[in-house]
């Protein structure tokens, strides 16, 4: 009986490994041997050469730069939110998680037409409230802090799904034990939740810069008139040009943004 499961559960990874292979590695593998090669022959030069272009640089950098401040935003945002929810006995607590999750329901390039709307000169909120910026002036998403700000704003609740999973995972028992030696709330959250949470806060974050790092919806929308290019929109832009010769060069970015995700 115990061999017979064996076989099965071989046989169910066996098959998953197959999906996976098919789906994800052949794939990558293929776009890794078109952008690490030269000639035929396995070589990093095609890398080392897009490296050195500074339109890369500047947009390798502008991707770290956002990615890693607005998971840092979506890190405290998420967090606060979960523990607000987590530990207190707020009413409606499934309404508020509903609106909290609306961002992952929206398209990225949705949110960001609706913020720019909201926030430039034609926004009828803004305008009632006598607030609007002056016509033909630039809207203030057009930056790259605009990029930034949705993108903190899109990915908190990734965050916010993860602490809170791991909130309600945590044994009552420490917490309890805790308030009977005396630990005032600050002290509790800092010397006991904190501790236990920091996997789960590493991996909201994690989660948060990979899912910025890829995101292409809004850094396109407001990066491209701000100026602010990221390596997806430099991919966007190269591929766009229909020149075949930029497939390969296409292909080195594309790889190289794979070795900043799983670094």
């Amino acid at each position: 009986m115990a061999l017979k499961s064996l076989r099965g559960e071989g046989l169910s990874l066996a098959a998953l490994l197959a999906v996976a292979g098919g789906l994800f590695v052949l794939p990558l593998g293929l776009l890794a041997r078109v952008g690490l090669s030269e000639g035929g022959l396995p070589s990093l030069r095609p890398l080392i050469e897009a490296f050195a272009a500074s339109s890369v640089q500047r947009a390798l950098w502008h991707s770290l730069e956002s990615s890693a401040l607005s998971a840092a935003g979506a890190l405290v945002i998420g967090t606060l939110l979960a523990l607000v929810l987590g530990l207190t006995d707020l009413r409606a607590k499934g309404v508020f998680v509903f609106f909290l999750l609306l961002p992952m329901m929206i398209p990225p390039h949705v949110t960001a037409i609706a913020w720019i709307q909201a926030l430039g000169p034609a926004s009828p909120v803004l305008n009632w409230a006598g607030i609007a910026p002056a016509p033909g002036t630039p809207n203030p998403l057009y930056s790259g802090g605009g990029v930034m700000l949705l993108l903190t704003l899109q990915h908190a609740p990734l965050v916010f799904l993860v602490v809170l999973a791991a909130l309600r995972g945590l044994p009552r028992e420490m917490a309890e034990a805790a308030r009977i030696a005396g630990a005032r709330p600050l002290r509790l959250l800092t010397r006991v939740l904190l501790p236990l949470l920091a996997p789960s806060l590493l991996a909201g974050f994690a989660l948060a810069f990979i899912s910025a790092l890829g995101n292409f919806g809004i850094p396109a929308l407001l990066g491209i008139p701000g100026r602010y290019t990221t390596l997806p929109v430099l991919m966007y832009r190269r591929l766009s040009s229909f020149d075949p010769l930029d497939l390969r060069d296409v292909a080195v970015l594309s790889v190289l943004l794979g070795i900043v995700a799983v670094i």
